[in-house]
């Protein structure tokens, strides 16, 4: 993939963004992947002889790695590679088109990109789902970088950061950001020294960007503009504990902590 900061090299002045790198997660954050997800794991149980009640929300399950959310679905570590395969056929072939773009995400990464700031793919897909997400919905140009799972999913977040990290070339992480919806991107945030911003429009549960020591919470995308430095956005008063839009199961009974 090309490198899309190249045509705004040079062009930094004092006004400009306070990261060169803003890492993004994909799922929750950059789109709402809730039905291909949640469809796919429930194909991956069938495939094992194993099911969730029909009104099961298992909207949970975006964001961690999938091998400890099948585990925490009763998958047995013999089960796991069957399980795996079935939910990686399904996701790539159905899955990742049932997903939509968060609306204004595609303007705050087009500004992003026009500050000179590098932008790179941090997912738990395997790396090539997340380039076909990001192709599939006309987001690819804004990335210089995609770093993604194993297809196996036996990576950590943090992994695939690192990962991100290196074919970004190193950057300073006192001037890099990871943005994403979990506890999971916060940790990976942490593991480098990057600043970690969360986002309330996915699916963490209540407090767990908080609790997972996120040093920003936004509610909108504008305020996340405005975390990241874009000139014209308005910052939140308070960018941690703001009330906000949640969409999880994990804050309703019967779901896994």
């Amino acid at each position: 993939m090309s490198d899309p900061s190249d045509a705004t090299e040079g062009s930094r002045s004092a006004d400009a963004p306070p990261f060169d790198v803003v890492l993004f997660d994909l799922d929750g954050t950059l789109t709402d992947p809730a039905i291909g997800i949640t469809s796919s794991y429930r194909h991956a149980l069938a495939a094992v002889g194993r099911h969730a009640a029909d009104d099961a929300d298992l909207t949970w399950v975006i964001g961690p790695p999938i091998q400890e959310n099948l585990a925490l679905l009763g998958v047995t570590a013999e089960e796991l590679p069957l399980a795996v395969g079935a939910y990686r056929g399904r996701h790539g072939e159905v899955g990742l088109y049932e997903a939509e773009v968060v609306p204004g995400i595609p303007e705050l990464l087009g500004r992003l990109r026009s500050a000179g700031v590098r932008l790179a793919l941090a997912t738990a897909k395997p790396t090539g789902e997340g380039a076909r997400t990001l192709e599939h919905f006309g987001l690819s140009e804004h990335f210089a970088v995609v770093s993604g799972n194993r297809p196996d999913g036996s990576l950590t977040k943090a992994d695939v950061v690192a990962a991100a990290l290196r074919e970004l070339g190193g950057p300073d992480p006192g001037r890099a950001a990871m943005v994403g919806d979990r506890r999971h991107d916060v940790h990976g945030a942490a593991t480098h020294g990057l600043t970690s911003v969360g986002v309330r429009w996915g699916f963490a549960s209540v407090d767990e960007l908080e609790e997972a020591g996120a040093q920003h919470v936004v509610t909108t995308v504008d305020e996340l503009g405005a975390v990241l430095g874009l000139a014209g956005e308005h910052p939140p008063s308070s960018s941690a504990h703001r009330p906000g839009p949640r969409r999880t199961g994990h804050d309703r009974a019967g779901g896994p902590p």
